[in-house]
């Protein structure tokens, strides 16, 4: 699978790492011990306390006395030198070297050691220690790929961004995290306040609360940024469910853990009490991060899947399952669950068809299925699902059926649902099966996107990520994309804005520019980027200001966080939306000077390179992007079309030949039509033939097929494929004419 990462390595010595200095003026979560001790004493055993650590021999988890691990022809060794924790290792670009541990990484399952590089970078070491016990196979020095040898100019290499600490990992694992990337000298003074996650990393600045503490206590304690308070009580009455009794009106409790916990991208600085959407752009349901169900499959941790759930919808929060000082659960086996679900109802063979205790009979091995991560961390899905083999049949997701019993398949399991009378149709199945057509680039999910996107009983999520695979190309879709555009949902609005952003400018004016006052970041920057190319003397005074204002906005946060390769890569975008295309090439080569895996920066800079007039420059970045990227079928579906452009079909044909081997409908049609137009109508037949086998609703495909068919005078096959775009689009008269015709001339010569 191609790996989008950023290979970036400094050579140093010892003495030119800095170590991350601690801002001073926070609230230090000992100080908070005095009043709340209990609360102190459960986080002081909580993964958030050991979060990261300076190391020591008590926060070291490993032994460092002097053993040694190999992986795939790379030597490292663990050790100490008087008090300091030492990496020796041969996986450089230079030799053996030896680096001191700066910090420690997590406790459990696994434990990771922080190096110092220059440019106060801090990088995660990509042999971790399995802290599980030895008879879990733990107790152990492992390595997080250990099946593919990682040289120090790849991306995913130990010192390369993705495994850098000031990017991509400290502001979840420290308190009050200020990355400070400094773009001029490419290089970090990131800060801290508490070197873990302490109390002011949920609950927000503490410092006017502490002085009222100390002091004169006769007026109310000043109000937290945000209320974290939100646990229910929940009651029995008419059913085995329990309902909430307790109201609750917001969701800052959840917006403050799905921060951290979630898959998502930087927007602005975080300040406590904000909504997701206000600081991060929330990762939608797409592969590969999900499968078309909304189970998970990359690490998306756990926001995006418990947004899904039917207990989100029902006003669940984090800390109704979690005591949110130790981060544990309040019970390990089914009575956790119980405490909402009658344990007379569901906690039964007759439920759960297993025996009762065993652990097919536990709730979470069936609606919370593990994910493996990192090698050893096992995490459960929070969308809390019903398995679905008959969905695995039709999409391709998992079910916890056959994930347990693997000698069954899932029409062997879907058998037992059926026997037991649990064969569904819902909601859940209409939107997996539309999504994983949409998917695939099937037309025919557009009317089906359509209901999930304005329908107000589908999770936020779903809705949002219906929007961006909706085709604005009829009426309905464009009514649909006003319904969003004024929903509730910020996720949902910058998304339907980020997708109205190819619309002819006078709709665009019409649809986006009374946004222009919107209060949710998200929206604000996905305007920007949509509207970077209108003509601001068709606006009035107040409108230019606002997007002038949004123009600058969107540059200030895209260069704060200029250390990340795909920021640059938007920021391009931006730029030549804005007809600014020397600057937007700048930003495109710096991304893929970052990062020699990026797709999108070559792909893009060669359409720029081509809109500019410079063809066979852009035929040389996309020929770079293949040497740094082999087998990638987008890069040599572009440079096919690159040779096309500049009449060379014949070096063309093999490029689009390999792109048309991957399962993509688009590139295998463009093959088919680069083969006729060179004279090879019987193999451009038969690409489409195997297509529309696969997509057979493609109407491109289908349309081409019948011309070709007919200028070989195979008119009854013609006819045939002529009556499937009757079926598929009933109103179009041209097709219906189109098969007349053909059927007549199929007779005549009978």
């Amino acid at each position: 699978m191609f790996r989008a990462a950023l290979f970036f390595f400094m050579v140093l010595t010892i003495g030119e790492c800095r170590q991350v200095q601690a801002a001073p003026e926070a609230t230090q979560s000992a100080e908070c011990a005095s009043c709340h001790s209990a609360q102190h004493s459960d986080w002081l055993l909580s993964h958030h306390q050991q979060a990261m650590a300076t190391p020591t021999r008590q926060t070291v988890l490993a032994p460092f006395e002097g053993e040694s691990f190999s992986h795939l022809g790379n030597t490292t060794r663990f050790h100490r030198t008087n008090d300091q924790f030492m990496i020796t290792t041969t996986d450089t670009d230079s030799g053996e070297r030896t680096f001191p541990v700066s910090y420690v990484f997590g406790v459990y399952p696994l434990q990771q050691y922080l190096i110092p590089l220059s440019g106060g970078r801090l990088q995660a070491f990509t042999i971790a220690w399995d802290a599980r016990p030895a008879a879990e196979q733990g107790q152990r020095w492992y390595h997080l790929s250990p099946d593919e040898a990682i040289a120090p100019d790849d991306p995913l290499h130990w010192t390369g961004l993705y495994q850098n600490w000031n990017n991509s990992c400290a502001e979840c694992h420290s308190t009050n995290v200020e990355k400070n990337y400094q773009p001029l000298s490419d290089s970090y003074d990131t800060s801290f306040s508490e070197v873990s996650v302490g109390c002011e990393g949920c609950h927000g600045p503490a410092r006017e609360h502490l002085l009222w503490a100390q002091g004169d206590q006769s007026s109310p304690p000043p109000a937290w940024p945000t209320d974290l308070n939100q646990r229910a009580a929940w009651q029995f009455t008419d059913g085995p469910i329990a309902q909430r009794a307790s109201s609750n009106d917001n969701d800052q409790q959840i917006m403050v853990c799905a921060r951290c916990h979630s898959r998502r991208s930087h927007l602005g600085d975080y300040e406590a009490g904000q909504a997701l959407s206000q600081t991060h752009r929330l990762a939608l349901i797409e592969a590969p991060l999900y499968y078309p169900d909304g189970q998970i499959r990359d690490e998306v941790f756990v926001h995006g899947s418990f947004i899904q759930s039917k207990m989100y919808q029902a006003g669940v929060t984090c800390t109704d399952c979690h005591n949110p000082h130790t981060g544990r659960t309040y019970a390990s086996d089914n009575g956790l669950c119980a405490s909402c679900h009658a344990s007379q109802e569901f906690d039964t063979p007759a439920h759960h068809r297993h025996p009762q205790n065993s652990e097919g009979a536990q709730c979470v091995n069936c609606h919370m299925p593990a994910t493996v991560y990192m090698g050893v961390d096992a995490r459960r899905d929070h969308s809390m699902q019903i398995p679905r083999p008959d969905l695995s049949i039709n999409t391709g997701s998992p079910n916890a059926c056959t994930q347990c019993h693997q000698e069954m398949s899932n029409n062997q399991a879907l058998e037992h649902l059926i026997e037991w009378d649990q064969l569904r149709r819902d909601d859940q199945t209409m939107r997996t099966l539309t999504m994983a057509k949409a998917w695939s680039g099937d037309l025919s999910a557009q009317p089906d996107l359509q209901q999930i996107i304005t329908n107000a009983k589908q999770p936020d999520l779903w809705r949002a990520s219906a929007l961006s695979h909706l085709v604005l190309n009829s009426n309905q879709a464009l009514d649909t994309m006003r319904y969003a555009l004024a929903d509730t949902d910020g996720l949902v609005r910058s998304t339907a804005v980020r997708t109205a952003a190819d619309l002819p400018e006078g709709l665009r004016r019409q649809l986006l520019l009374e946004l222009l006052g919107d209060s949710d970041l998200s929206v604000r920057l996905a305007l920007a980027y949509s509207l970077a190319d209108i003509s601001l003397s068709a606006l009035n005074t107040t409108q230019r200001a606002q997007l002038e204002g949004l123009f600058q906005e969107y540059r200030k946060i895209s260069m704060r966080h200029a250390d990340q390769p795909e920021q640059l890569v938007s920021l391009a975008d931006f730029e030549r939306r804005m007809g600014n295309r020397d600057e937007a090439r700048i930003h495109y080569q710096k991304a893929i000077s970052k990062n020699k895996q990026l797709l999108a920066a070559y792909i893009n800079l060669a359409d720029l390179d081509h809109a500019m007039g410079a063809n066979q420059q852009a035929i040389e970045v996309l020929k770079e992007g293949l040497n740094a990227i082999p087998n990638q079928v987008d890069l040599a579906h572009a440079l096919g079309l690159a040779l096309i452009r500049d009449q060379r079909p014949a070096e063309a044909l093999p490029w689009l030949k390999r792109a048309a081997e991957a399962s993509n409908p688009r590139y295998q049609y463009v093959y088919a039509i680069a083969l006729h137009d060179q004279q090879e109508p019987l193999q451009a037949i038969a690409v489409l033939q195997d297509l529309v086998s696969q997509w057979p609703n493609e109407e491109d495909a289908l349309m081409a097929l019948t011309h070709y068919l007919a200028s070989l005078n195979r008119f009854a096959e013609a006819a045939t494929w002529a009556t499937k775009l009757t079926e598929i689009a009933p109103s179009n008269r041209q097709y219906a004419r189109w098969q007349q015709q053909l059927s007549a001339r199929a007779r005549a010569l009978q």
